[in-house]
């Protein structure tokens, strides 16, 4: 998920760091002479540096909306030189983020992305942003507002160390300012900090400089320039400030929620406005022709007469991040499809793609680590060429395997590289993936995507099935609660059906490939599912049921007692999920989906 930031200041900083480390990717956008004052968490210092680092995490200052691209798929946070947010008109970001905190809206539209957030008073949510996140310290920090704004400005600094407006050091003129100490040093009431066209700047009480404007920054008399924090903790100098943790985490919760990645009651809720634009947010989870939404995201940009690049990796040697059959489109907006792994590889690939969209050669190169400066040491070979309409064909056939739930076999001709030629094989290839260097010949069978079964669409179900669809799972949802089972709280799922957990589990179609997860609301049900799927003639790939060890016990004692055989009930997976020490509903669905990923990984490497 791609995420503009407007603003780059320490409150926008902490925002990025949350986004950044929940995996999404994220472009900065600020002023070409920040007004930051806590420059030390700033990711506007790349503005005046090339690039800063902030905590852990590095941002790097880009020339174009193209190059930040680069900077994100790379694993870092991009900064723009861009106060208006122009780059979302080529970048068309999932999500925008006004963390400007002028107090006001500059500029901010509900139409800039699918889903907007407006941080701090000044933003109305449903009117010029779809969720704002309030600032103010004190009892309401960072929670989110679906409706209505948050607290006016009240121009009264919050409370650090028992000091508020004292904290804060003001312009003492009009003019350009010039600091005189640096931020982290050790300063008493009286001391000058700083000089504006020769008037001081003094610190009003004893601490540490916690930041300051930078040099030659215009200011205007009373403009807020410096800050001092009593407590004198030097580490809390370079690290971001609970404030602007919080409020990161509480844009998070909200552009999770309006997205509908978690959608479950706290999730995405049903009578928002907003609902409808941001149920239509594409995912493009897949990183292989294996994977519906890749192709089928291709598919909809040949059908429309757009041309794509496309860049696939047939061969890999060494230790390599994404292996044989990973792929890597740019469509003709610029958007990235999929992914060849990441890091240095990933920005030759990302940048062949997007030359071959538009009109480039294609090519065919070993690109070795010795070549390309990538960390991970091994080599790849890299296919790239021109998707165009003439491709549809294919594409259309892809679609309708992983639609039907079959098998098939893709065979791609790069004997003559300049010329390749993409076809449906007649038989599936003995492995999934393979290249033959003396004829040029790569064939990959496709496998349409693992079916999960989710019995139960509570908190921790609607979760799962946000999470596991964007990790390439086909979600079928089954519940007895009206309430709960409707397509519209569950966008992503494949299908919704709503009956007795009985007559569901008898009539659910599933396979030996599929995938079985029982979050009921109550142990009867679970049992009664667990004993219709474990009764079956053909067992499914994976069982997985919620619950405490002293009700998995239980559980097992009553379906043997049943008839159900031990050896099906020891493979059941219950307590279900990884030992992460989840606690909250979309915690305990990572666990879940970790569990189903690392099931699903080894049934691939069986079936070779």
């Amino acid at each position: 998920m791609l995420v503009v930031i407007r603003g780059a200041g320490d409150i926008a900083s902490g925002i990025a760091l949350r986004l950044f480390r929940a995996g999404m990717q994220v472009v900065m956008c600020d002023l070409a002479v920040p007004t930051s004052i806590r420059r030390t968490v700033c990711f506007s210092e790349a503005i005046r540096l090339g690039e800063v680092c902030v905590e852990d995490v590095r941002g790097v200052l880009c020339e174009s909306a193209e190059s930040a691209r680069g900077v994100v798929s790379a694993g870092n946070v991009a900064v723009l030189v861009d106060p208006a947010a122009s780059c979302v008109e080529e970048l068309r970001p999932d999500a925008l983020v006004d963390a400007i905190l002028a107090k006001r809206n500059l500029g901010t539209t509900r139409d800039m992305a699918p889903v907007v957030v407006g941080v701090g008073p000044g933003f109305t949510a449903q009117v010029d942003c779809d969720a704002a996140v309030e600032t103010m310290r004190g009892h309401y920090l960072g929670r989110v507002y679906y409706e209505g704004s948050p607290i006016p400005n009240t121009a009264v600094p919050g409370l650090i160390g028992g000091y508020a407006g004292e904290r804060v050091m003001r312009a003492p003129a009009d003019g350009v300012f010039e600091p005189c100490v640096e931020i982290g040093a050790q300063v008493k009431a009286g001391d000058v900090c700083a000089t504006v066209d020769g008037e001081p700047m003094c610190a009003t009480i004893d601490g540490v400089v916690r930041g300051l404007l930078q040099a030659g920054v215009p200011v205007r008399r009373g403009m807020k320039s410096g800050d001092v924090d009593p407590r004198c903790r030097s580490e809390y100098i370079r690290s971001s400030s609970d404030k602007a943790l919080a409020v990161g985490g509480s844009v998070l919760e909200a552009i999770l929620s309006l997205s509908g990645v978690l959608c479950g009651p706290g999730g995405m809720r049903e009578n928002d406005a907003s609902t409808e634009k941001n149920v239509a947010l594409a995912h493009v989870s897949g990183s292989n022709f294996s994977d519906f939404s890749l192709v089928d995201a291709i598919f909809d940009e040949l059908a429309a007469a757009r041309a794509v690049g496309l860049a696939s990796l047939l061969a890999t040697r060494g230790s390599m991040p994404r292996h044989e059959g990973a792929r890597l489109a740019v469509t003709a907006d610029g958007r990235l499809l999929g992914t060849v792994g990441g890091g240095a590889m990933e920005q030759i690939a990302i940048e062949r793609a997007r030359a071959a969209r538009d009109g480039a050669a294609s090519s065919l190169e070993w690109v070795t680590s010795s070549r390309s400066d990538m960390a991970c040491g091994g080599d790849a070979l890299l296919a790239v060429r021109t998707l165009a309409p003439d491709d549809l064909p294919v594409l259309l056939a892809l679609k309708q395997v992983l639609e039907g739930g079959g098998t098939a076999a893709l065979r791609e001709d790069w004997s003559d590289p300049s010329a390749p030629v993409m076809t449906m094989a007649e038989d599936t290839c003995p492995s999934s993936v393979r290249w033959d260097e003396a004829s040029g010949i790569y064939r990959e069978s496709i496998v349409s995507p693992s079916r999960l079964h989710v019995f139960g669409a509570g908190h921790v179900g609607a979760a799962l099935v946000g999470m596991s669809a964007a990790a390439g799972f086909a979600c079928h949802v089954y519940d007895d609660r009206p309430e709960l089972a409707t397509p519209e709280r569950l966008p992503q799922a494949a299908s919704v059906t709503r009956g007795s957990f009985d007559g569901l589990a008898a009539a659910a179609s599933i396979g030996p490939r599929d995938f079985v997860v029982v979050l009921t609301h109550g142990h009867v049900h679970d049992e009664t599912v667990l004993l219709a799927v474990l009764t079956r003639n053909v067992q499914p790939a994976y069982v997985g049921c919620i619950g405490s060890r002293r009700k998995s016990a239980l559980a097992r004692e009553h379906l043997v007692a049943a008839g159900v055989s031990q050896e099906r009930v020891d493979a059941v997976a219950m307590p279900i999920g990884e030992a992460i020490g989840a606690v909250t509903p979309a915690e305990i669905a990572v666990s879940i989906l970790a569990q189903l990923v690392s099931r699903r990984a080894q049934l691939r490497a069986a079936r070779g």
